[in-house]
């Protein structure tokens, strides 16, 4: 069927050919992005209330879910968004499911999930129509859309179905309803980049994708510096160790937004279909290892007086190695000027045996005490910053 006639106010899709390697990320992305905050802050905050393993497992479902459907409403605008109403108006659309996502968290984890099946539905049923009109606008791009629309549209009636069954049989569904959302661009992954090489191109992530990305993550960083604040604003009487924890805190924000940013930015991925999935794939564990951090700051903090607890240190450890990881992982498919180089390649080696350090501490909890452990922690971060920076000016006054 050919597509229909249509206003140029109204707007179609724009065109996979026309999509450019670099431009400004619009204020309408930004303010895309702004939602998110209110259901990650949902989020967190539940793991603040109920610091649990089951707790947290949940937790990942439910952020995956959740950034599932900010990296296709991402991805569909830097493929084919436009500055026209149509565009504006399907925005605010999943803006609206994505916010009545945030208000329907609580009311899932006290055992009422029809709220949060249908807000999840709603988003499902939108994301799936964005790529289904792809095809229908564009009849040569229904071979890479297909496996994004057939998928979403099994994975919104098993959403529906998940509103009328036991509590018990909710997360089962949800989990496959996850690995359908998931893998529609590794099913087509050889179809796709087939596709691709046939209209003489390599699809990469552009610029732009790359720094939405670090956007979305200053978003996510914005919890641990919002736990550390307040978790020392529950504390009555905020005696000196008190702000010296809260100092560490701030500081091992910052240095985490430090190695991240000094890792990744400003470059771009590798060219090639696997490298953008890749690229989408290791910031799930990563902003969801953030966002624990920033809950767990919380209930460190808060708490400070009557002690450590052993299992949020163990799930803040853990937490800290994941993205330590996973940015490691990040500096393989990011093309690398030999300045950037020159800061990577130390910062690596130390990053990976944080990481197995950093997994020791909570081995010696009993001699802990909070401000003693975000001590630690800070001077472990701040050995690969060191490091790294050390290693640029050298390289710096070489080339001087």
């Amino acid at each position: 069927m050919a597509p229909m006639n249509h206003p140029s106010w109204w707007g179609a899709p724009k065109n996979f050919n026309d999509r450019k390697q670099e431009r400004k990320v619009s204020w309408l992305e930004l303010f895309y992005d702004l939602v998110y905050v209110a259901a990650i802050s949902q989020l967190t905050h539940q793991l603040t209330a109920h610091t649990t393993w089951s707790q947290l497992s949940y937790l990942l479902l439910l952020f995956c879910m959740i950034f599932w459907s900010w990296v296709n409403g991402s991805q569909f605008y830097d493929l084919h968004g436009s500055d026209s109403i149509r565009t504006r108006l399907l925005t605010f659309w999943q803006m609206l499911g994505v916010a009545a996502i945030a208000i329907s968290i609580q009311d899932a984890f006290q055992g009422n999930y029809k709220t949060l099946t249908f807000s999840f539905a709603f988003i499902e049923i939108m994301i799936t129509y964005l790529w289904w009109s792809v095809g229908f606008w564009d009849p040569s791009h229904r071979q890479f859309s297909r496996f994004y629309t057939n998928n979403f549209l099994i994975a919104f009636g098993l959403l529906i179905v998940s509103a009328f069954v036991e509590n018990k049989y909710v997360t089962p569904i949800w989990i496959v309803v996850l690995l359908l959302n998931l893998t529609p661009g590794l099913i087509g992954a050889r179809a796709i980049v087939r596709g691709i090489k046939e209209r003489g191109q390599i699809f990469s992530a552009s610029e732009t994708i790359v720094e939405r990305f670090g956007l979305f993550t200053i978003i996510v960083l914005a919890e641990s510096i919002l736990g550390t604040v307040s978790g020392v604003a529950e504390i009555k009487d905020k005696q000196p160790m008190a702000w010296i924890a809260f100092t560490l805190g701030i500081l091992i924000s910052f240095l985490l937004w430090s190695i991240y940013f000094d890792m990744t930015s400003e470059q771009e991925t590798k060219p090639g279909y696997k490298y953008y999935l890749s690229l989408v794939f290791l910031h799930f564990p990563l902003l969801f290892a953030l966002g624990v951090i920033g809950a767990c700051m919380k209930v460190l903090l808060e708490d400070m007086q009557a002690g450590i607890h052993l299992i949020v240190l163990w799930i803040f450890c853990i937490a800290i190695a994941v993205m330590l990881l996973m940015i490691v992982f990040l500096t393989t498919i990011m093309k690398q000027a030999e300045e950037d180089r020159s800061y990577i390649r130390p910062t690596v080696k130390v990053l990976i045996t944080i990481s197995a350090i950093v997994l020791l501490i909570p081995l010696f909890a009993k001699w802990l005490s909070t401000p003693v452990f975000l001590l630690l922690i800070t001077l472990l971060l701040l050995v690969p910053v060191l490091i790294g920076v050390i290693s640029w000016i050298r390289y710096k006054v070489k080339i001087d």
